[in-house]
């Protein structure tokens, strides 16, 4: 995992740094830049398109007063070192900051360009931007407080942020590779989808990354994300921040291991309750997911009516009529929701699954729109709970539960969490997972899993892995584990594992089959669990 950071946690860690080695802001500023472009240029060398330009490659800095500003400046300075001559930059008509000002001096010194911003007309921006083939995004950085507004605003709705604008060359004209430094100009902690931002085609980000950067609404405005790293120190980065993205590497510490010996009771109990009649697949996807992470027993509970239909389908797992009295098996896990429908019958139901305190209970898709029409229902919910709502869910628990839908996602995720005390596994095509006091985020960015039936093998994959992490608690008799808070961990770990290997399986299944079906993701998402498995397996 690597860390994420607010913009605010960044700027400290930036403070931190320099008094760690008492630096001078432009030290630290040159260590910086040289490795901006330094990434940059690898970019360049792999790109036949900005390569075959050679040297003549032209690269225009738009910078804002600050010090984001001065890295770009900085960055045109190495550039002209490495031998590229057509450089320019425009700069803020506002009074730079020190380091801004001092990378503008030796820029001038060399003989590279850099008029303001007010002594320009607008055709002459416009024509220098048409010329360029990159334009660096130096505007804002991450101390940027509220909405864009004076001069700023003016810069990226001449790079074509505002609502209606167009980017400054029309189309049909050269229309150059927009690299933001760090992130997108306007960006920030309070920023919200109605604020304009630079959108970026790359998107050079020092590392730890903001995690706004992250951020479902403003992803797609960052275009391709290269992290940038060594420029903090190690020990800093890892005192700072409590968000953490998820990479593929993680998946096997995630995962509770498995002994040669284990057996299907060894391995967690798992209890579904969803289908309804017209929604069958999402019961049998669910239970097959549960199995394909390694959970040994598995329950489905379906409506009478539905009973008869799946009767046949239930080879690896126990199928249960859901009659008036809900009989709650024996489990670790309690999985409700997919595909269940909302009608009133609901609402008991719930009750007595969420009244167990040492039991944990995810609830998904109607169970969440049941919770959402119905918050009063929270009170009576004593287990451990997860929900794991799509973006439309998402909103409705907003309406009911708050904090307003126009709030920032990192902190309405939180305040959700916390009012509900439940953790909450946002999921899109990025996912946010927000615990107690840590949150985790997958950079899921593939469009194939947007399938009918994929978010009902998250659940039944969240639910599976789950119920391993519990069963090996009891198994090695770790009554500790069994508090509310161990229990709590163990739902951010399973959460964590399966939001990767429902990622993992989903980018494997669509380089090699394209397109696919929910079925098909299942299958998958078991190589993948139980290759890794077999490897920890191995080692013992």
């Amino acid at each position: 995992m690597k860390r994420l950071l607010s913009c605010a946690e960044s700027q400290d860690l930036d403070a931190s740094t320099r008094k760690l080695f008492g630096l001078d802001p432009l030290l630290l500023m040159e260590k910086a830049s040289l490795r901006l472009w330094d990434r940059l240029s690898l970019y360049i060398d792999n790109s036949a398109e900005l390569r075959a330009k050679g040297k003549n490659l032209a690269i225009l800095a738009l910078c804002g007063k600050g010090d984001n500003g001065g890295d770009a400046l900085a960055m045109l300075r190495h550039a002209r070192s490495a031998g590229f001559g057509n450089l320019k930059a425009i700069v803020s008509s506002q009074p730079l900051s020190p380091s801004a000002q001092a990378q503008r001096g030796f820029l001038l010194s060399a003989g590279i360009p850099c008029p303001e911003w007010g002594s320009l007309g607008e055709e002459e921006k416009a024509c220098l931007y048409a010329e360029a083939d990159i334009v660096l995004d130096g505007i804002l950085g991450s101390g940027v407080r509220g909405a864009a507004r004076g001069e700023a605003l003016k810069m990226l709705e001449f790079m074509g942020t505002a609502e209606g604008s167009e980017r400054a060359a029309p189309e049909g004209e050269n229309q150059p590779l927009v690299v933001s430094i760090d992130l997108p100009s306007g960006l920030g902690d309070g920023w919200t989808k109605d604020m304009p931002a630079i959108k970026a085609d790359l998107c050079l980000c020092l590392e730890p990354i903001k995690e706004i950067c992250l951020s479902p609404s403003a992803r797609t405005g960052c275009g391709s994300i290269l992290s940038v790293g060594d420029v903090f120190p190690r020990d800093l980065i890892a005192e700072a921040g409590s968000s953490f993205l998820l990479e593929e590497d993680d998946l096997e510490s995630l995962l509770e291991p498995i002994s040669p010996e284990s057996y299907k009771m060894s391995r967690g109990r798992v209890a579904i309750f969803a289908g309804s009649l017209g929604a069958a697949g999402a019961a049998l996807l669910c239970a097959k997911a549960a199995i394909a992470a390694g959970a040994g027993y598995i329950y489905l509970y379906v409506d009478k009516g539905l009973y008869p239909l799946l009767a046949c389908s239930g080879e690896s797992f126990i199928l249960r009529p859901l009659g008036a009295e809900a009989e709650i098996p024996e489990c670790d896990v309690i999985l409700a929701g997919p595909g269940w429908g909302i009608g009133e019958g609901r609402i008991p139901l719930l009750k007595a699954l969420g009244s167990a305190s040492e039991r944990a209970l995810i609830l998904d898709a109607d169970a969440i729109q049941i919770l959402a029409k119905q918050p009063g229902l929270r009170a009576s919910i004593r287990s451990p709970c997860a929900l794991t709502p799509h973006p439309g869910e998402y909103k409705e628990l907003l309406k009911s539960f708050g904090p307003p839908e126009e709030e920032p996602f990192s902190e309405s995720i939180g305040a959700l969490a916390k009012k509900l005390d439940m953790l909450v596994l946002a999921k899109s095509h990025i996912s946010w997972i927000q615990g107690g006091n840590t949150r985790f985020v997958w950079e899921g960015m593939t469009p194939e899993l947007g399938v009918a039936g994929s978010g009902d093998v998250l659940a039944g994959l969240f639910a599976g892995l789950l119920a391993r992490k519990i069963a090996r608690s009891r198994k090695v008799g770790a009554t500790a584990r069994f508090s509310r808070r161990a229990l709590e961990r163990s739902m951010e770990e399973a959460a964590c594992a399966a939001v990767i290997a429902h990622g993992g399986a989903g980018r494997r299944l669509a380089g090699s089959s394209g397109w696919f079906d929910a079925s098909q993701l299942v299958e998958s998402c078991a190589m993948l669990v139980h290759g890794i498995d077999s490897r920890e397996g191995a080692r013992k």
